[in-house]
């Protein structure tokens, strides 16, 4: 006996199925892109922290260039003034002109301004500077690099004026007397190579060109390149919890 069996029309979905079912699939998808979203923020937050790292470690080393450069600069302006105060007062005995040549060796000498650039350069050609988000900091640190590039500049024209001093003091100092430059050993029997009052002068006007430039341009340059830098630390402790 054949077996005859019901024919059971298919469900009709109701529209708030239809509803429910476009509710959660954009649901679904607007999660995804939340998510997504936020990856990319924690990328992003973990890569700019990197940078910033960098950027701590380059300036922890850029400050102790400063203070040596301060110590320089200071010590290099005292020997200046020594060696002006002698030409000024025209007194040349084996006590004075011995003197001269002591102090000599510490005045046309250069340390040159080179901060670390690793980081910088990191943020510069990457992009990195859009992932710094304290607007503040990222103005500190392109005041930085700004300050540091006119003071580089700056060095320049000062090792000009330093190496035409140092053409012309062979007209005036003897290296034969330099028995070791390292430890300023000086020979007893020193003396000029010439007392002629104009070479004198010259040479003395020279290093008060020179002397002027350390003190009035390059030490208060170093001096607030080294207080943006110590401020720059500073924030990022605080930002980046270093």
């Amino acid at each position: 006996m054949e077996v005859h069996h019901a024919h059971h029309p298919a469900h009709k979905k109701k529209w708030a199925e239809y509803i429910l079912e476009f509710f959660m699939l954009f649901f679904a998808v607007t999660l995804g892109f939340f998510a997504e979203n936020q990856r990319e923020h924690m990328i992003e937050n973990h890569r700019a922290k990197q940078y910033m790292q960098s950027l701590f470690e380059d300036l922890k080393k850029d400050t102790s260039l400063f203070n040596r450069l301060e110590r320089y600069d200071q010590t290099q302006v005292n020997k200046i003034d020594t060696s002006i105060s002698l030409f000024n007062g025209g007194v040349w005995n084996d006590s004075t002109i011995k003197l001269l040549y002591a102090v000599n060796l510490r005045t046309l000498g250069n340390i040159s301004l080179n901060i670390n650039e690793r980081a910088a350069s990191q943020l510069k050609n990457a992009g990195g500077m859009r992932l710094i988000q304290n607007q503040e900091l990222s103005n500190k640190i392109a005041a930085y690099w700004e300050l540091s590039e006119s003071i580089k500049n700056t060095g320049l024209a000062m090792e000009d004026l330093k190496l035409r001093a140092r053409d012309q003091s062979y007209a005036i100092f003897n290296q034969k007397y330099y028995i070791d430059v390292n430890f300023v050993t000086v020979s007893s029997d020193v003396t000029l190579m010439t007392k002629d009052y104009n070479t004198l002068t010259e040479y003395s006007n020279r290093l008060n060109h020179i002397r002027n430039s350390i003190a009035n341009v390059r030490m208060p340059l170093i001096k607030r390149l080294h207080t943006q830098a110590d401020e720059i630390l500073n924030d990022l402790t605080k930002e980046y919890d270093f």
